[in-house]
């Protein structure tokens, strides 16, 4: 009551008034403080804010260029938050917390030490910039390690306590659940393995690089429709995909590996081969668990939305380590690009 998250309600009990002293109903007031989840990717930025309750009231994409580089982009991050609060009718003293997701290593503090996709951004206190617009505690973290952690509370890794997560896409990308948490390592590079054990397949940027075609999309379109190079480099990339996954799934021994990122698309074209593939270099009898991304494109927002909650649930309930509510999954999908709750 004295924080605001409860409220009296003047609605009876089911019963009536009765014998005795009446019982008083109170409402959880899920109004009381809002969150905002933020990616900041290379072609998008996407803003999700929910309530207390995890109900989403606004979610806005917006595509970025090139020009956004620097201050540029910092700006265009302010203007698309700003777009999806007014989408959702919240003022922005109204935010609690936010979670940004952003490509690269990052800080303790918040700052992007290292990122290939963002260089100009290396140095830069992000999280400083945006607590000072919106006045309200910001976590800023890795874009991977926050879809893993999506992917562990609200998809395919529910439930299981330790897990790896791989995203493939533009760029192959890893993040680690032990023990129901997110590792982030003593330096936060927990997972930062990509340009080591996938490195036949990424060039000096992280980026993935395909021959037969300008896409990982169109190389296993061509393959499907039996276009013999585009099969025989699906075949390549998976056997060398095979032996990193197979390598780091032998050093933690997951109860699962999850497959996200944009070639998550291709689903059992791409995980039935690759389950083969893991168990050929396996010489144990171990045979690793290899699902699909539940979350796919919405991974890593949301999983910028639950650190929000997870991370300052201490500024309304006191104690450190709430979970955040059953965020809405399927509002967050029902938006389209630049269109509001």
């Amino acid at each position: 009551m004295e924080r605001g998250l409860v409220t009296e309600s003047s609605d009876l009990t089911p019963g009536g008034r009765g014998t005795g002293r009446p019982a008083r109903i109170y409402r959880f007031h899920s109004a009381k403080g809002y969150f905002a989840g933020v990616d900041v990717g290379q072609h998008a930025i996407k803003v999700v804010v929910g309530d207390l309750a995890g109900r989403v009231v606004g979610a806005v994409e917006e595509p970025t260029d090139e020009s956004f580089v620097g201050a540029g982009r910092m700006d265009a991050v302010k203007r698309v938050i700003g777009h999806a609060l007014a989408t959702a009718g919240v003022s922005g003293h109204e935010l609690a917390a936010m979670g940004v997701a952003v490509p690269g290593l990052v800080g303790d503090g918040g700052q992007l030490i290292v990122s290939h996709i963002f260089p100009d951004w290396e140095g830069v206190d992000i999280a400083g910039h945006l607590s000072a617009q919106y006045d309200c505690a910001v976590r800023v973290e890795n874009d991977t390690r926050l879809a893993s952690l999506a992917e562990h509370r609200l998809g395919a890794a529910r439930l299981a306590d330790d897990v790896i997560c791989l995203f493939a896409g533009h760029r192959l990308s890893m993040g680690l659940i032990l023990g129901g948490q997110v590792r982030r390592g003593h330096h936060g590079a927990a997972g930062e393995v990509g340009d080591i054990v996938f490195s036949g397949h990424v060039d000096r940027t992280g980026q993935l690089r395909w021959t037969t075609a300008s896409s990982a999309e169109e190389v296993f379109r061509q393959a499907a429709a039996g276009q013999q190079d585009s099969q025989q480099e699906v075949e390549r990339f998976v056997s060398g995909l095979s032996r990193g996954v197979a390598t780091v799934a032998m050093a933690i021994d997951p109860d699962l590996i999850v497959i996200g990122g944009g070639l998550s698309r291709a689903e059992e074209a791409l995980l039935e081969p690759l389950r083969t593939a893991v168990n050929a270099e396996i010489t144990v009898p171990v045979r690793p668990k290899i699902v699909g991304s539940e979350l796919g494109a919405e991974s890593v927002v949301l999983g910028a939305l639950a650190r929000a909650y997870g991370e300052f649930s201490e500024i309304f309930f006191g104690v450190d380590g709430v979970r955040e509510p059953a965020i809405d999954i399927a509002a967050v999908r029902s938006h389209g690009s630049g269109k509001g709750a």
